[in-house]
């Protein structure tokens, strides 16, 4: 098996939130010699979209010459994202209603989706003069573009969890239905829960015996999971199980822990997951500088977790610990994640042309 690499921020030198149009063909390169096929994840600052387009322009040409066959296209993250997760502080910004139409056009070349918090407005609200948010979503759409729901406010867990339902019941009214249709960012990950996710300090770590065993005694078949795990993560969970959502999950025992992960697998099962490693292996982000810390995270100047360290083989590795098999691994970091690459949406006949 050949990993998909689904949601990286970067490989060997090379930042993808940085990425300049000449190192597309080393970066197909290096992934070759590594045996994967990738797609890269961008932190987008308001100054580098025209390098973006530039970047994905050049990339389109490539890809269709046969150039690139280790890229499978790019996702950007932000900017319309919550205010707590730790992204570059370049990356969250509001864009006018010119450059939402800007970014949308890139799913023709090559855009595959883009991480947006859901929850920040309801859908008839505008995002500009000529668009509501049910609009931009169509917009992005309408280019073969899709959301990946992540970054959470975290202040009114019930309204982000209403408004999380809504833009996912839109789009499967707008759109024809699949579970490849709206997709998320890393599940459990800067979202208001009601549970522990992660043991990441030594003093986390005193503590996780006794509160992991705490989690794991709730039976998610026969217990509110809005109450469990709160309504944000309930929802995503339930939505999935729906076969209305694939989720990402991150398996480098930091971000989520492998225990919650495992618990997660059983639940959901691993044909519907998607493998996500969320590293970097250089110490820069969309031109801020990060520090690795003594678990393997890559930590803004603040202290805030902006990346991991873990790549597929750790988490690979990881996976196998856990007591979850080679099945496991292929399903999500091969099977769904190609899936979910080659998915494009296609409007429900019934709403052909009601773009707003």
């Amino acid at each position: 098996m050949e990993p998909f690499l689904y949601h990286v921020h970067g490989m060997g030198g090379f930042d993808f939130s940085s990425l300049r149009p000449e190192e597309l063909i080393p970066l197909d390169r290096l992934a070759a010699t590594r045996k994967q096929e990738i797609l890269p994840t961008i932190f987008l600052r308001r100054e580098a979209l025209p390098s973006l387009v530039a970047l994905l322009t050049h990339y389109d040409m490539l890809r269709t010459a046969g150039r690139l066959p280790r890229i499978a296209g790019f996702a950007v993250e932000g900017p319309l994202l919550g205010p707590e997760g730790g992204v570059p502080q370049a990356g969250k910004w509001t864009p006018t209603e010119q450059e939402w139409r800007t970014l949308a056009e890139l799913g023709n070349r090559g855009l595959r989706y883009i991480v947006m918090a859901p929850d920040t407005m309801d859908l008839d609200s505008r995002v500009g003069p000529g668009l509501t948010y049910a609009g931009l979503l169509e917009l992005f759409y309408d280019h073969n573009c899709r959301v990946a729901l992540g970054h959470f406010m975290h202040s009114a867990p019930a309204t982000s969890a209403r408004r999380t339902r809504e833009v996912i019941d839109f789009l499967h009214t707008a759109y024809d239905s699949s579970p490849y249709l709206v997709l998320t960012d890393h599940l459990f990950n800067d979202m208001p829960r009601r549970f522990t996710h992660a043991w990441r300090t030594a003093d986390d770590r005193r503590r996780r015996p006794a509160e992991l065993a705490e989690f794991l005694r709730h039976d998610w078949e026969s217990e509110d999971l809005d109450t469990v795990l709160g309504p944000v993560p309930a929802t995503l969970l339930r939505t999935t199980r729906e076969g209305l959502v694939t989720p990402c999950l991150n398996f480098d025992g930091l971000h989520v822990d492998l225990e919650v992960c495992r618990r997660t697998v059983e639940y959901l099962g691993a044909e519907r997951l998607i493998a996500l490693t969320d590293h970097i292996e250089v110490g820069s982000m969309a031109g801020e500088s990060l520090l690795l810390d003594e678990t393997g995270l890559w930590r803004r100047r603040d202290g805030i977790v902006a990346a991991g360290s873990t790549d597929y083989p750790g988490q690979r590795d990881n996976i196998l610990g856990t007591g979850m098999g080679e099945e496991v691994v292929k399903a999500v970091f091969d099977t769904v994640p190609r899936a979910a690459v080659d998915f494009r949406p296609s409007r429900a006949r019934a709403t052909e042309g009601a773009a707003r």
